[in-house]
């Protein structure tokens, strides 16, 4: 006959609880030794009263609702598919509910699955656990959990695994606007991977952590695709813009900071998108920030769109050569870029 998991007397002091009111617990438990070793821990605990024991589900539901505790003991295997959690999780917001599951038996995803079911606590039936029982009548919240240390590695792979996901869906959705803007704009293509080598590269010198973070390299990729939102007239013009083309053509970075708003890019990737045509002295667009209240991925991609856009093929006038659009950035060193980039740039030339 298998021995059931019983909490022994603790060997060492128990934290006792120091509370004007009584702490009330209700111990919803199969086995009744099991109860009583968890009715004797909750008295030892001092100012903590056992209001209840019950060994059925339906009557753990039932009392629960009713006596409101401010803990419930719940054994796990009373809690087919965490019914009984979710159930009183759901109905008794303020009860803080700590399952006990056995060791032995099942494994540490009936543990996560009552976390995630409403239980602040979600730890084993031993003597090793013993404290960790304390410490989730004590003080666990929805904040602060305690969780036994298996079912907190099972957590950190989930956790590992969603951000694996979020990272390959960031990724599809990336190469799906950056095609979208190539197969709109005649000369996006092309300038779209230089441009985002030479301001990676750029960024490398100037903070090399900032230049690994991939949401940098989103907003590099992305920092035209509001340009999926301005019309083919215009954006394939084969001439120069009117003013009211610029004026059109000038609202892209809001429209791409309104696109990719609702995937959830963070503020670095929005604000190379946002703020891409600001200028160091003030009258860049869309906001006319100044100097360093533009992001300094920002100022930086700033610098290199310049250069690529002056020296690339456009369907209405020439490339420059390398030599005139270094003259220019020098030139706007100052006014419209940063000159500690300008520097950085032109270091990576001369």
């Amino acid at each position: 006959m298998r021995r059931q998991p019983i909490f022994p007397s603790p060997r060492g002091p128990i934290l006792r609880i120091d509370l004007e009111k009584p702490l009330t617990v209700m111990i919803a438990e199969r086995h009744r030794t099991i109860a009583q070793s968890l009715s004797s821990l909750v008295r030892e605990l001092g100012n903590a009263e056992v209001v209840a024991e019950v060994n059925t589900a339906a009557a753990a539901l039932e009392i629960g609702q009713a006596l409101a505790p401010d803990v419930a003991i719940i054994d796990l295997e009373l809690s087919p598919n965490c019914s009984l959690v979710s159930l009183l999780s759901d109905t008794s917001p303020e009860t803080r509910i700590v399952v006990l599951g056995d060791r032995d038996r099942g494994t540490p995803l009936g543990l996560v699955d009552a976390l995630a079911s409403g239980a602040v606590g979600a730890i084993y039936r031993d003597e090793m656990s013993l404290h960790d029982l304390v410490r989730a009548v004590r003080s666990s919240s929805p904040e602060r959990p305690v969780v036994a240390d298996e079912a907190a590695g099972v957590l950190l792979g989930s956790y590992v695994d969603a951000l694996s996901e979020k990272r390959r869906r960031d990724h599809s959705i990336i190469r799906a606007l950056a095609a979208a803007v190539e197969a709109r704009d005649s000369g996006t293509g092309q300038h779209l991977h230089r441009v985002t080598d030479l301001a990676l590269r750029c960024m490398t010198e100037i903070d090399e952590g900032l230049a690994r973070n991939e949401e940098i390299h989103y907003g590099f990729t992305l920092h035209d695709v509001g340009k999926i939102g301005v019309p083919d007239d215009i954006l394939n013009k084969p001439g120069p813009l009117s003013v009211d083309e610029w004026s059109v053509m000038r609202t892209h970075p809001q429209l791409g900071a309104r696109i990719v708003e609702p995937i959830g890019f963070s503020g670095a990737t929005m604000g190379i998108i946002l703020h891409h045509h600001e200028r160091w002295d003030g009258t860049g667009y869309p906001n006319g920030l100044k100097g360093v209240e533009i992001p300094l991925a920002a100022r930086t991609f700033a610098v290199a769109d310049a250069y690529d856009a002056m020296t690339s093929e456009r369907p209405y006038r020439a490339g420059m050569t390398d030599d005139d659009a270094i003259r220019i950035i020098m030139d706007e060193r100052g006014n419209a870029f940063d000159p500690d980039i300008v520097d950085v740039f032109l270091g990576l030339y001369l």
